[in-house]
């Protein structure tokens, strides 16, 4: 199955059993605390933090008369804390989680835009193609790469993965810079992929917007009225770029491409084998055992919340998580949970061996059982 099947074309089992009960025990959840389901005064805080600390660190380093050495590391900087904004403020946005008024979701979203990557296109291939298919080899287009790395099973197998264990840590870096520069063009180029229509002219000019906002703001800033020269202005940037997509990149593959999770297909007519919410269940683990990685990841350490509930923001899913586990337990469903964020990076590690030599990695039990994975909240 490639990218261009049409994936509106695969369906669900209509069960909903599990769904039905799990949503009436958030919503009563909701109803009893009195809460709205979008940012509290911590999110607001937390998000002004990040956007500080990002933006903070790329003026120090584009215009404060450091040495060169602290220069480069402010930049370094700089790229930890944009992941850090895209985790925390640009994807509660892209979801429209941050809050009830569509405008304020857009001005989060569009920090993304202005880190170079277009939050029109994420929304496809992230909100769409990646939280509807998870896991679907074919479909989910985290799961395809391209060529130099295997991240599912069915994928064709090549010499080289036999190493990506070891060298797919180099590639991460290059994430954010074949992001901004490469696979956003590609995207664009795309037909929807349950419309068939082409990107708009008004499609066109947000991405192209945001990527000239991109480069002014990183690149023509600092050149125009920083001390340094270019070369270690370019030096910087690309300290910064490699920075923020290798922290992307480990985060995002620590939910789906670890021990325990499931790569579901659907038979010859397009049926999957598990209703939507039980699917999400068995292709999505948690990890992380500390409020300080919620802090930095936005959440995401909490993914399986996140992917049954995208609309929430993530500030509730640490609430939301025992809840989960419990409601799962009772209806005969996995709660994935890796362990600590290096236990999962291991266990990742170990996916990518597994994966590259061919072996059987659907049968693998999750590498960390728990009896609370929700440790972040104690």
């Amino acid at each position: 199955m490639s990218n261009g099947t049409q994936p509106q074309k695969l369906t669900f089992p209509a069960d909903q059993s599990f769904q039905r009960e799990l949503r009436t025990r958030v919503d009563a959840y909701f109803a009893t605390n009195h809460l709205a389901r979008g940012a509290n005064v911590a999110m607001w805080l937390k998000s002004a933090f990040w956007m500080t600390f990002a933006w903070g660190s790329l003026m120090t380093a584009g215009l404060a008369p450091l040495p060169v050495p602290a220069t480069i590391a402010m930049w370094m900087l700089a790229g930890f804390g944009f992941a850090a904004v895209g985790f925390n403020v640009a994807h509660d946005g892209t979801h429209g989680a941050t809050s009830s008024n569509g405008t304020i979701n857009q001005l989060a979203a569009w920090t993304f835009d202005l880190m170079g990557v277009s939050s029109s296109n994420w929304r496809i291939a992230h909100n769409l193609l990646h939280h509807t298919y998870t896991n679907v080899p074919g479909i989910d287009t985290d799961l395809e790469p391209g060529a130099v790395l295997r991240f599912q099973p069915f994928a064709k197998q090549h010499p080289w993965h036999r190493y990506q264990a070891y060298f797919a840590w180099f590639l991460y870096g290059f994430t954010g810079i074949i992001w901004i520069y490469k696979k956003d063009y590609v995207q664009g180029f795309r037909r929807h992929p349950r419309t068939g229509a082409k990107k708009t002219a008004r499609d066109w000019t947000q991405i192209l917007v945001g990527k000239a906002l991109h480069t002014a703001l990183f690149l023509g800033v600092p050149l125009a009225f920083g001390p340094h020269p270019v070369g270690v202005v370019l030096l910087g940037y690309l300290g910064l770029m490699v920075t923020a997509g290798f922290s992307l990149a480990i985060v995002f593959q620590l939910a789906h491409v670890v021990e325990g999770v499931r790569f579901p297909r659907p038979d010859d007519s397009g049926a999957l084998e598990h209703s939507w919410y039980e699917h999400e269940m068995l292709t999505t683990a948690n990890f992380g055992k500390s409020r300080l990685t919620t802090f930095i990841t936005g959440g995401l350490d909490h993914q399986i919340e996140h992917h049954l509930f995208p609309t929430i923001c993530h500030i509730h899913y640490p609430a939301l998580a025992p809840i989960v586990q419990a409601c799962a337990r009772e209806h005969g469903l996995p709660y994935l949970h890796s362990g600590s964020f290096l236990q999962a990076v291991a266990s990742h590690a170990r996916m990518l061996d597994r994966l590259g030599r061919g072996q059987e990695v659907e049968s693998l039990a999750p590498a960390i059982q728990t009896t609370s994975p929700v440790a972040a909240a104690a």
